[in-house]
């Protein structure tokens, strides 16, 4: 059984159900063959308009937050979740989104989905 969180804003679950969501982006249909994004440095939360933000896990674990849209200038977690190997976390364009790892065996990918 998949583990979802779901916020309006970010969801977590298991890539086997990623078909689940492909009505919140197109781009999540061919997520396998798209080619990752190189991953930032995590120094705050950061915010992409124009992109959904998926981060997939093959290994290791992972927290991933957001903050209040509203108040771009914010620090404060709205949520966090945790995820770990076969898990992605979505953000939708416009959320701020940070992630967090002190696991030396983490192993992700980013991807920025139109």
């Amino acid at each position: 059984m998949a583990f979802l969180v779901y916020n309006r804003i970010m969801v977590k679950d298991r890539m086997k159900e990623i078909a689940r969501y492909w009505s919140l982006s197109e781009g999540l249909r061919a997520i396998s063959s798209s080619q990752a994004s190189p991953l930032p440095d995590f120094h705050g939360f950061r915010t992409d308009r124009s992109h959904t933000v998926v981060f997939v896990l093959s290994r290791g674990s992972a927290s991933f937050s957001t903050s209040w849209r509203e108040n771009p200038d914010s620090r404060e977690a709205k949520a966090v979740v945790r995820a770990s190997a076969g898990d992605f976390v979505l953000y939708l364009p416009g959320e701020p989104y940070i992630m967090r790892s002190d696991d030396p065996e983490l192993e992700l990918s980013m991807y920025l989905l139109e």
